[in-house]
């Protein structure tokens, strides 16, 4: 307890007020409390077994809170529910993390992700988790580590859609050294990854056997009784083996104890038989389905996933048109300035001698002749306010935050 009591951040009410207008349209205190009563319901449901996926949520949270970072590979067929699983697990993990506001004093803290609330005077206002920042669909390595930054200490982090970006952005190559550089250098930041990557061996050598802590293995998918069943496996932290997975051997294992049962009728049964059997076998759970408990918290990731989906799709416009755009616009600068220089210095020159010069009709040349006025308009303005600024300034150079930002501004030196 005393060491979650650092965690507390005091706030101003300023600070409040912009966190507040932020997560507006996030997930509320009143859904999270929902979300949680109805997953507690589900695990009371089945039997209150010790294994759930809250106590995996508390587990991981305190390997975070003993200044150590974790990494998490969902696996499983594709509609399994992998998306699901991570999902459900950041929220839980999230559920405490916050706003808080003294019911005496008024006074707002900021809690970090954590198992136990902060004390009774104290009520939650908001909820610390944004799709924007702990979910990550199909960023580029850059823009990846960027979110990764932005979260608080012992916050989660969702990849979704893993094998899509080892496949569009070279992530093998990028994200995953990115990914081992951050753990080594980061770690202080006390931070859980989850990827969900359905092809562990795809993974590189070094960030599977080194990095990834713990692998989720969703094997069925009750869709009438919506929930799902998972299996966790554990690294084997022997030094001596070349395989901390025995991924070759426990392969071997799994396909000798169902030799006898044809892949074509195998149930879920027999692969939680076979799976209690191989090395790394830590435990097995069931989850409820986040779609059927939260629809509205649903609803605004799938509204982020469909919107990924939809970028992904969108052809990548090649290099040579980016350089044909760019050959055009300076094309345009230079007939603008070159408009401009003429008309000033030789008034005597007519429209149908430009237009025989540049091989351009008399209509495009008075359009970027206009553009021509509409831009020197836009620079006298600009130099009258740099003008009173200098005055207000008693005649010193002009503070940094008052320059103004225009190409003309800073080629007149102004």
């Amino acid at each position: 307890m005393e060491e979650e009591k650092q965690k507390i951040t005091i706030l101003s009410k300023k600070t409040f007020r912009t966190i507040e207008k932020k997560y507006a349209h996030k997930i509320t205190v009143d859904e999270m409390h929902d979300l949680m009563a109805k997953v507690e319901k589900f695990i009371a449901d089945i039997g209150s077994p010790r294994m759930n996926i809250i106590w995996l949520a508390n587990t991981i949270l305190r390997r975070l809170h003993k200044d150590r970072d974790f990494y998490v590979n969902a696996e499983g067929e594709k509609g399994s529910g992998k998306s699901n699983l991570t999902l459900l697990l950041a929220l839980i993990m999230c559920r405490y993390a916050g706003t808080w506001r003294n019911k005496y004093t008024g006074k707002l803290i900021k809690v970090l992700p954590r198992i136990s609330p902060p004390p009774p005077e104290y009520k939650q206002l908001t909820v610390d988790f944004d799709f924007d920042k702990n979910v990550s669909f199909l960023d580029r390595s850059e823009e990846l580590k960027d979110k990764f930054f932005a979260i608080d200490r012992y916050m989660p982090f969702i990849v979704d859609e893993g094998s899509k970006n080892l496949h569009k952005y070279g992530w093998q190559n990028k994200l995953q050294q990115m990914l081992i550089q951050l753990s080594d250098t980061e770690r202080y930041q006390n931070k859980s990854f989850f990827v969900c990557f359905p092809n562990f061996k795809e993974l590189t050598l070094v960030f599977r056997n080194d990095r990834i802590r713990m692998r989720l293995y969703v094997y069925a998918r009750h869709t009438k009784q919506k929930y799902a069943s998972c299996i966790i496996s554990l690294r084997d932290i022997s030094r001596w083996t070349s395989d901390p997975w025995h991924i070759e051997e426990n392969a071997k294992i799994f396909e000798s104890i169902l030799k006898r049962v044809s892949p074509a009728v195998r149930t879920w049964r027999h692969i939680l038989h076979a799976e209690k059997k191989l090395k790394c076998y830590a435990g097995n759970f069931d989850f409820p389905s986040l779609k059927d408990i939260a629809p509205k918290i649903w609803d605004i990731y799938y509204k982020y996933k469909i919107k990924n989906a939809q970028e992904e799709h969108k052809p990548e416009e090649p290099k040579e048109n980016l350089m044909y755009k760019n050959a055009i616009n300076r094309w345009k600068y230079a007939s603008k300035m070159l408009l401009h220089f003429v008309r000033q210095n030789n008034p005597d020159v007519k429209w149908d001698d430009l237009t025989l010069l540049t091989n351009t009709s008399k209509k495009t040349l008075y359009e970027v002749y206009k553009q021509v006025f509409e831009d020197v308009d836009d620079d006298k303005l600009l130099k009258q306010k740099a003008v009173k600024i200098i005055e207000e300034n008693n005649g010193m150079p002009i503070p940094k935050d008052k320059l103004i930002s225009h190409p003309t501004a800073y080629r007149e030196n102004i």
